[in-house]
C-alpha cells in the first residue's frame, strides 16, 4: 500500500480486486475472544497475586494484631494480678498495723495500770502514814493528859493526907572509940562515891 486511498487501492494501477486488509467475521470474533481470554487471565493471574501480596500482608497485619491482642491481655493480667498483689499486701499491712496498735493500746493499759496501782499503795502508804501519826499523836495526847490529871491529883493528896517533910539531916557519925586503934580517923565513903 504505498499510493493508496481508504479503500486500499494502489493508484496508477490496473484495477484489480482491492486487497483485503481485514479477516473474515470468523477470525475477527475468534481473534477478539482469544485477547479477551488473555486479559481476562492476565487479570486473574495478576489479581491472584495482588490478593496473594495483599493476603500475606493482611495476614502480616492479623498476626500483629493478634500479637497486640494478646500483649494487651498479658498486661491486663499482670495488671490485674498487681492489683491483686497489692491489694493483698494492704490487707496484710493493715492486719499489721491492726496488731501494732493493739499491742501499744495493751503497753500503754498495761502502764496506766501499773501508774495507778503505784498511785494507790502510795496513798495507802500516806493514809496509813497520816493514821499512825494521828494515833501517835492522839497517845501522846492522852498520855499529856493523864499526866497533867495525875500531876493535878497528886497535890491534892499530898496536901490533905500527908505532908511533905524535907529531908533528914543525918547524923553525924558517932565516935566510936575502940581501945585497939589510937589513930585519928580517916573520911571513909560509905557504899561507893557519889
Amino acid at each position: 500500500m504505498a499510493l493508496g486511498n481508504s479503500k486500499g487501492i494502489r493508484r496508477g494501477a490496473p484495477a484489480e480486486t482491492p486487497e483485503r486488509t481485514d479477516l473474515p467475521r470468523r477470525w475477527t470474533a475468534f481473534r477478539t475472544i482469544a485477547a479477551a481470554c488473555l486479559l481476562m487471565a492476565a487479570v486473574l493471574v495478576l489479581g491472584a497475586c495482588g490478593a496473594g501480596g495483599n493476603s500475606h500482608r493482611n495476614g502480616q497485619a492479623a498476626a500483629v494484631e493478634e500479637a497486640g491482642q494478646e500483649e494487651a491481655a498479658l498486661r491486663r493480667e499482670e495488671a490485674s494480678e498487681v492489683a491483686q498483689d497489692q491489694e493483698a499486701l494492704s490487707v496484710i499491712e493493715s492486719r499489721k498495723r491492726e496488731e501494732e496498735a493493739e499491742a501499744s493500746a495493751q503497753r500503754t493499759e498495761a502502764r496506766a495500770k501499773a501508774k495507778a496501782k503505784a498511785r494507790a499503795k502510795a496513798e495507802a502508804a500516806a493514809k496509813k502514814k497520816k493514821e499512825a501519826a494521828k494515833k501517835k499523836a492522839e497517845e501522846a495526847a492522852a498520855k499529856k493528859k493523864k499526866e497533867e490529871e495525875a500531876a493535878k491529883q497528886a497535890p491534892t493528896q499530898t496536901s490533905t493526907s500527908k505532908k511533905i517533910q524535907p529531908p533528914k539531916p543525918k547524923a553525924p557519925p558517932t565516935e566510936k572509940h575502940s581501945p585497939a586503934i589510937d589513930a585519928p580517923p580517916t573520911a571513909t565513903v560509905p557504899n561507893g562515891s557519889d
